[in-house]
């Protein structure tokens, strides 16, 4: 039979204060700001703290002890989207991840992705990943490491520390000694309890089960279950519904006349937050937007082709400096909101031996660019047409990237391969070679002025035709020359004249 499984490692990162922390990931630190809901101060800011405000507080008094206080209103749907968006980007660290409202979001701390590891290393690993991603994408938080989400959960919010790792079966040690209210329980069952002496965990864990489970039914065998370290419950799947999108206040307005920069800046920060919800999809944006909003109303779109789907932020930031350049605008900037408008799936991919993905991204730098600069129109390349005529064997088409041996774009509009014995490069109009050589035999070549040693020959390949418009009858080889590597020469068949046609790369 196989081994019985344990109840599963749980990751949960609680964003304290999540209201607060939203609005000041939105904007550069200010002066004095509560969040206030129905005229009650729910959270401040140090400044705030030090001015003597205080949670609880009416908005009244907050505002006698901080005469310049900013109050901001609660919203929680903006909260709650916050909080998606950070769990989205930690889908790149952990095959399974779920929203646990009001703050907190779940990792699979068993399936985490660090193989090779043992597991109390790869749990340190993977919170210090967490909280680095968590800093990237504008929060601070608290975590936790233990068997089963309700056990993570209840350590992370009241622990009183960054960071909490509850050895495997040893979740009702690590929660002794937290107060009641770090379980979640009802006020009911929080009063009786009280009633009876009850105030830690560890108490509670000590009654007997069947006592609780009687005197509240489930929810008291839940809380029974939970003082002694036990939760089976299975994490449940978050899937992100949308395209990310990120939004930044700045700080005064900026004319984009004067001075780019503080632009650029703040789409920057932001693009770093797109591309790690992105990445953690294991998805790449092919357009973006970025809207600036004017002030004291208005708005301007700045739509941004990329050369391919990708999920790096610095290869967006070249193409959105050559558009942001170009604009005149009518007011100031007071806001800037970067959306991903098309995205496609990025699979993982492996470089082989004498790849240069330096090379790569330098040409994505300078597609976007062009795009960015000239349109996505203007981008376009050769492709093999079905023709008989080697000069008109092509056509012209959208640039697509050559990505790990395939090519982006659509199925339907990738061409049939090349010819394999066509050359990449062709001579308009082909060059004309003398051959030079010895005995009846082929030693070298003339071209342009320069004799070339012959040191392979193959063919020929005859290719004629087109005797009702402008008839042709060559005799082609693939010759490699010394200095100048695959030629493809033809013999012209009415004159017997040798022809540079083009060249193998």
């Amino acid at each position: 039979m196989p081994p019985e499984r344990g109840p599963p490692r749980v990751l949960a990162v609680v964003v304290p204060a999540l209201p607060l922390q939203r609005v000041l990931r939105t904007r550069p630190p200010a002066g004095p700001l509560a969040v206030v809901s129905e005229g009650e101060v729910r959270h401040a800011t140090a400044p705030a703290l030090a001015a003597g405000v205080r949670p609880g507080d009416s908005l009244v008094q907050a505002r006698a002890a901080c005469a310049g206080l900013e109050a901001v209103p609660l919203d929680a749907a903006a909260d709650q989207a916050a909080l998606r968006a950070l769990a989205e980007a930690l889908l790149s660290l952990s095959p399974v991840v779920e929203v646990a409202h009001p703050d907190a979001v779940l990792l699979d701390a068993g399936g985490a992705r660090l193989a090779g590891k043992e597991p109390e290393e790869a749990e340190r690993l993977l919170a210090e990943r967490v909280l680095a991603l968590c800093r990237d994408m504008g929060f601070a938080g608290w975590l936790a490491v233990a068997d089963g989400k309700g056990v993570a959960l209840s350590l992370a919010r009241h622990a009183g520390r960054e960071r909490t790792r509850a050895a495997p079966g040893q979740g009702a040690l690590a929660l002794a000694p937290l107060p009641l209210a770090a379980l979640d329980l009802s006020a009911e069952v929080l009063r009786w309890l009280s009633a009876v002496g009850v105030e830690r965990v560890g108490a509670l864990a000590a009654l007997p089960a069947e006592t609780l489970a009687h005197r509240f039914g489930a929810p008291g065998a839940v809380a029974a279950r939970l003082a002694r370290g036990v939760d089976p419950r299975p994490l449940v799947p978050f899937a992100p519904e949308t395209f990310p999108r990120e939004r930044w206040d700045l700080d005064g307005e900026v004319g984009v006349l004067e001075s780019a920069e503080p632009v650029i800046f703040a789409a920057k920060r932001l693009a770093d937050r797109v591309a790690a919800r992105l990445a953690g999809r294991g998805m790449g944006a092919s357009r973006l937007r970025l809207t600036l909003f004017l002030d004291p109303r208005g708005e301007e779109r700045v739509d941004l082709p990329l050369a391919r789907p990708g999920a790096d932020a610095a290869l967006w930031l070249a193409p959105l400096r050559e558009r942001l350049a170009g604009l005149r605008l009518p007011a100031p900037v007071r806001a800037i909101d970067l959306a991903v408008v098309e995205a496609a799936e990025v699979p993982a991919e492996q470089l082989a031996v004498g790849d240069r993905p330096e090379v790569a991204r330098a040409l994505d730098v300078a597609l976007s660019r062009l795009a960015a600069r000239l349109g996505e129109r203007s981008i376009l390349a050769a492709e093999s047409a079905d023709r008989h005529r080697p000069e008109a064997a092509y056509r012209v088409a959208p640039f697509r990237h050559e990505v790990a041996g395939r090519r982006t774009g659509p199925p339907e509009a990738r061409p049939e391969p090349p010819h394999p014995g066509r050359p990449t490069r062709l001579l308009d109009p082909p060059r004309p070679v003398v051959a030079l050589g010895e005995g009846g035999r082929l030693t070298s070549l003339r071209v342009e002025g320069t004799v070339r040693a012959v040191l392979s020959l193959s063919g020929p390949e005859r290719l004629a035709g087109e005797w009702w418009n402008e008839p042709f009858d060559r005799d082609y080889y693939r010759a490699r020359l010394e200095g100048l590597g695959e030629a493809w020469i033809y013999r012209d068949g009415r004159d017997g004249r040798l022809w540079l046609h083009g060249l193998f790369d």
